[in-house]
């Protein structure tokens, strides 16, 4: 896009940056006008939507090539390297009519169950056994493989049953003679041991027992003069109760995370990775989470592709009939249909204008269903934009997106519709609205060896306990309507948490009838000081924070960044901060030569004795009076060489950098 904003002239740079949300008609209408003559921004979009220069499209020469080094690695046993490139091929192979499709892909499923089956990975490979014969139902070698993995599961009866089906199937004598003779030992395994375990669903999540309903809170959307609009609470809430469960308007995998984790629900991605049937970018944990994103695919015997819903709209290009919906009934609007057919710029685009062109695309396709075809313009979310103080850079890069995406979305829909003059002005503010409104999906990982949480679903018992640790990963953003709606705060009194994409909001204290509910929106008292969290408030959300914890320093901001101690057995902190001026219970505190904060004193008077004396030893004198220098420990008024530290930590930070 740089290409595209260094092209735009200055004149129309100065309408764009100067104008406010008023101005978007004329300013959007002013730069497609321009756009339109340069055959440079042609060029772009054509690189984005054309299929046949896309990157992601499908290759079945690539395939079978893939395919190839997947069985000189298996022939060697490099399972694991073969895994891989069985599972590219599965990528790359596209969807024919011309019945290589009903070969091809079972044969890969069953290559990959048969090295996951080498790997020890038996529920996986079970279920890519369950794909070859969906696909193919007449190929021996899948129900001969899952007969074999059933039996590793000691499901004998399944593994009898699967056998008899590859033996009655298979048409070359050394074939049948395999399968009489695996039959033979699991027949003779099966009267001596008793039948254990269950069948294994597809789903990764099957059997998983949904959290508890939500606590019975009543909440309110109200306005305060500091902070606006906001949610309260109409009743008391308990510590730890579930005030609130939300499923998101839009969400979309981050760029980092789309090979590793499922791009619809975010879990950790599987050894059996499912892809979409229609491009290489998207990867699924399971057959279920690609027919949300993608639709209801089916594979008939006549070797063509069906979605199970009806027909919306031509897509000739894609040599299939298709719908982006589900079917007319369902509110599950499959969000990745139209950034399908090959065409990349979903690949391409910033996640923020990916998910603007999902919360779009929902918007036409529920037009269409409902069969309004007149005149679009857009979604109108009632959420906050900021686009009028943005800043003449952010202006200039929103108006371009949004051209582009339209322009994107059109390529896709192409004579379905028809849009307003006020659709880029509405999709500048979508885009805007995102930026401010979207919510970051956190999922857990265990960071040390051992089962993944992810996978384990559950707890190990005290005998086989291992020490791991746990740490947060920003996997996808979202657009939750009612969880826009919670305002933040630095010391909050809600905590959010996910399952698959859906959010999850819990109180962690007592809260009171009619007091605000509020989450952080990353900054916290405790992890960043006070300047760092209104410098991060300011550059992502566009506001200055006035809650408890930031109208007034907290002892944490003094210290959070500060030197230890010289003396080796003093636990105080060394800060650069600078204190002027005390009062009564507070002093004022200079931050950085700049500004000025007011930090409370603790009155040990109101803690029990033990507390009291820890309180007097921190401060060193009855009074509780702190001695804030820069230089100086706070607890023992030892002196440190600020110049000194700083030169050696500015050094070591270089060469950390320097790698």
């Amino acid at each position: 896009m740089e290409r595209l904003k260094s092209a735009v002239p200055a004149d129309i740079r100065r309408a764009v940056g100067e104008g406010t949300a008023r101005d978007l008609p004329s300013t959007t209408s002013l730069l497609l006008d321009f756009f339109d003559g340069v055959p440079l921004f042609h060029q772009v979009i054509s690189e984005l939507t054309d299929p046949e220069l896309a990157l992601c499209r499908k290759d079945k020469g690539r395939a079978v090539e893939l395919k190839g080094r997947g069985n000189a690695c298996f022939s060697k046993r490099e399972f694991e390297q073969a895994l891989g490139f069985y599972s590219q091929a599965l990528r790359y192979v596209p969807i024919s009519s011309d019945g290589n499709y009903e070969i091809l892909v079972p044969t890969l499923y069953v290559n990959r169950a048969s090295t996951m089956h080498k790997l020890g990975l038996l529920k996986q490979c079970l279920r890519d056994c369950n794909r070859a014969i969906s696909v193919s139902s007449n190929y021996a070698k899948a129900w001969y493989r899952r007969g074999m993995v059933n039996a590793s599961l000691k499901k004998y009866s399944s593994a009898i049953h699967d056998l008899k089906v590859a033996l009655s199937m298979e048409v070359t004598s050394s074939g049948k003679s395999n399968i009489e003779q695996e039959l033979k030992l699991i027949l003779l395994k099966h009267r001596n041991v008793n039948e254990v375990g269950r069948s294994s669903s597809d789903c990764q999540d099957a059997g998983l027992p949904h959290t508890a309903e939500p606590h019975k809170v009543v909440l309110e959307c109200a306005s305060t003069p500091n902070k606006g609009r906001g949610m309260m609470s109409l009743n008391v809430i308990s510590p730890a109760s579930l005030i609130h469960v939300e499923d998101p308007l839009a969400a979309i995998i981050i760029k980092s995370c789309r090979e590793t984790h499922c791009h619809y629900c975010f879990s950790e991605a599987p050894a059996d990775v499912v892809f979409c049937p229609l491009c290489t970018i998207p990867v699924y944990c399971s057959k279920e989470c690609q027919e949300q994103a993608v639709g209801d695919i089916s594979w008939n015997q006549d070797t063509s592709l069906e979605f199970n819903s009806h027909h919306l709209v031509d897509n000739a290009k894609l040599g299939l009939t298709s719908t982006r919906c589900k079917t007319s009934n369902s509110k599950q609007i499959a969000e990745h249909m139209h950034e399908c057919g090959g065409a990349h710029w979903a690949a391409v685009l910033p996640a923020d204008i990916v998910l603007a062109g999902r919360v779009m695309a929902q918007y036409i396709d529920k037009r269409l269903l409902t069969g309004k075809s007149s005149a679009i313009s857009g979604p109108n979310l009632d959420l906050v934009h900021h686009y009028d103080i943005d800043s003449p850079t952010s202006k200039l890069e929103s108006h371009i997106y949004a051209i582009v995406l339209l322009l994107c979305l059109q390529k896709y829909y192409r004579s379905d519709l028809s849009w307003r003059e006020e659709s880029l002005s509405q999709l500048v503010l979508l885009i805007c609205q995102i930026k401010v409104n979207s919510i970051a999906i956190v999922h857990m990982k265990s960071v040390d060896g051992g089962q993944e949480l992810t996978e384990s679903k559950g707890y190990s018992t005290a005998s086989d306990a291992v020490m791991c640790s746990v740490e947060q990963i920003r996997v996808a953003q979202a657009i939750y309507m009612s969880g826009s709606l919670f305002n933040h705060s630095c010391r909050p009194n809600v905590h959010t948490y996910f399952h698959s994409r859906t959010l999850f909001l819990r109180s962690t204290e007592y809260i009171e009838s009619g007091s605000p509910l509020e989450l952080s929106y990353g900054p916290q008292a405790g992890e960043m000081d006070l300047l760092e969290r209104q410098k991060s408030l300011q550059e992502n959300y566009k506001f200055s924070c006035r809650c408890s914890s930031c109208s007034e320093l907290n002892l944490s901001d003094l210290v959070i960044d500060s030197f230890c101690c010289p003396r080796s057995f003093c636990l105080g902190a060394v800060s650069e901060s600078t204190c002027y001026r005390s009062e009564e219970n507070f002093v004022h505190v200079s931050l950085n030569g700049s500004a000025v904060c007011k930090l409370s004193l603790p009155d040990v008077s109101k803690v029990d004795e033990d507390m009291e004396k820890v309180g007097k030893l921190f401060f060193r004198n009855d009074d509780a009076d702190l001695k804030i220098d820069p230089g100086y420990c706070m607890s023992c008024r030892s002196q440190l060489d600020l110049s000194s530290v700083v030169a050696t930590l500015d050094r070591a930070a270089s060469k950390i950098n320097s790698y």
